[in-house]
């Protein structure tokens, strides 16, 4: 049984890789991602307080984790599919938000830094992006829904923006108490 697991995933990679060299790799959608992507990481590295660059190197670190989990989490059980993907072989790395939502998270980190505002401000943001954004994507299909919907979108990102705040502040109290 593993080894026809096997067999069936190296057939799937093949497919995917043919269908990625073929009709994705260097269509204005792959660029578009390599584009936004490579903008957020410029903006991250721009904005990025200086004075606090281990911490919230941390606090982006974190965010890239938490989201690539939750993007292999989600293309696994089949709740939504990325049809273009910037590197068809590193499955965290497919989507057109790999670094977007990693980064807004971060500089949120960065500058809302009491519970309360942050909240406000990340749910605010995560309204529009789910409700807003998200079916821009969707339309341009980037991203296609199958068991997933814009509301479980929303509360994912809002629960990452929360653990993100929740580890990283944890890991300066600690660190204070050392």
């Amino acid at each position: 049984m593993f080894e026809q697991l096997q067999e069936l995933n190296k057939q799937a990679n093949r497919i995917e890789t043919e269908y990625w060299v073929n009709h994705d790799l260097f269509s204005w959608q792959w660029w578009f991602i390599v584009i936004i992507n490579l903008l957020f990481l410029v903006l991250l590295i721009l904005f990025m307080d200086k004075q606090r660059i281990q911490i919230i190197t941390i606090a982006f670190l974190f965010s890239f984790i938490l989201v690539g989990i939750v993007n292999e989490l989600g293309s696994f059980y089949g709740w939504w599919s990325y049809p273009h993907q910037f590197i068809t072989a590193l499955k965290t790395m497919n989507a057109v938000d790999f670094l977007t939502v990693p980064v807004i998270i971060t500089l949120f980190y960065q500058t809302f830094g009491k519970w309360k505002i942050y909240l406000i401000t990340t749910t605010v943001f995560f309204l529009i992006l789910s409700f807003v954004g998200i079916p821009i994507f969707v339309y341009f299909d980037f991203y296609k829904l199958h068991t997933w919907n814009y509301f479980y979108s929303f509360l994912t990102l809002l629960l990452v923006s929360i653990l993100v705040k929740l580890f990283t502040d944890f890991i300066i109290t600690k660190s204070k108490s050392l």
